[in-house]
């Protein structure tokens, strides 16, 4: 069968939904999906690319964000791969690796240095075996305990449902000072990582994560029934972590969820603090990525939860 590229604009916004809802089973807001596609702060809009089949049927898809990494004091264009995903009808074709081999192709002719992503179980063996992918991290998790009555167990008692969840779970969440952008936590000499500018947290606003300032620190989180996720913790000393994550704990002990989540790359700056709290968990998530141009060696870069499309 043969296939027709298009390059996404918000005009095709609609094809990507009937693609996720068959890919992953569940609806998305075309919001959602247009304002996690529209990275003008950072330069280059919707980029990726859309694959159709003969009949016209929405088959598949591939695209990247991009953003903006600094190192040494110097900013890149960057991109992020995110939202892969092929139609049921349409898969084993070889469409992954052809819309994203046209949209890296895309990159370079825009300035994009790298694409760098996390990518999941199955589609692993598709970026190093076909995209030549260069596997040269890993994120570390690390869980802490929080003592509290499981907002599951409530649940399943009481009726509750998930918008009463998210609703409460706001609720405490809006007890806390509202918080500043800051910095990214990983980046420092010869370390580099996602520029944390003001546009890129307006950008993430995407993904419903909350900025705080808790114990005098901002802290970026995020939350489901199982895990408060810390995305990002400002830089701080010891004395005023330990604070800032008793702080953390009490929010998850109110929300009723059992366990903080951080996870970050080997020997990010943060790690010690959580491997002093918490325990790690006993699998990582391999950090890959693609260099086009070298002016950025791929394996000084570090990541934490933040930096991930999905936070």
């Amino acid at each position: 069968m043969a296939y027709r590229y298009e390059k996404i604009s918000p005009d095709h916004i609609d094809d990507l939904i009937f693609i996720y809802r068959d890919a992953f089973g569940s609806e998305v807001d075309r919001s959602y999906i247009y304002h996690k596609q529209d990275t003008s702060a950072f330069g280059p809009s919707f980029v990726g690319y859309i694959a159709y089949s003969e009949s016209g049927e929405p088959a598949a898809f591939y695209g990247v964000f991009p953003c903006l990494l600094s190192l040494d004091g110097q900013k890149y264009l960057a991109a992020q791969s995110g939202d892969t995903m092929t139609h049921s009808n349409h898969r084993g074709k070889g469409l992954f690796t052809q819309l994203a081999l046209k949209t890296y192709e895309y990159c370079r002719e825009v300035g994009v240095h790298l694409v760098f992503g996390f990518p999941n179980e199955n589609s692993y063996p598709g970026f190093t075996r076909n995209l030549s992918w260069q596997h040269f991290d890993d994120f570390q998790i690390y869980l802490v305990r929080v003592y509290t009555l499981p907002w599951t167990r409530l649940k399943k008692l009481l009726g509750l449902s998930t918008a009463a969840r998210q609703r409460w779970a706001r609720f405490i969440a809006g007890r806390h000072t509202a918080g500043s952008p800051f910095a990214n936590s990983v980046i420092e000499s010869g370390i580099g990582g996602i520029d944390h500018s003001t546009d890129f947290f307006a950008y993430k606003s995407y993904g419903q994560a909350w900025l705080l300032q808790v114990a005098g620190v901002n802290v970026w989180v995020k939350a489901d029934e199982n895990f408060l996720y810390i995305g990002d913790m400002e830089r701080c000393d010891e004395a005023t972590f330990d604070r800032a994550l008793s702080a953390l704990k009490n929010t998850a002990r109110l929300m009723g969820i059992p366990h903080l989540r951080f996870q970050c790359s080997r020997g990010a700056y943060h790690e010690a603090g959580f491997k002093r709290h918490g325990t790690l968990f006993n699998k990582t998530y391999p950090i890959g990525g693609v260099n086009f141009t070298n002016s950025i060696p791929i394996e000084r870069l570090k990541f934490t939860l933040s930096d991930n499309d999905t936070f």
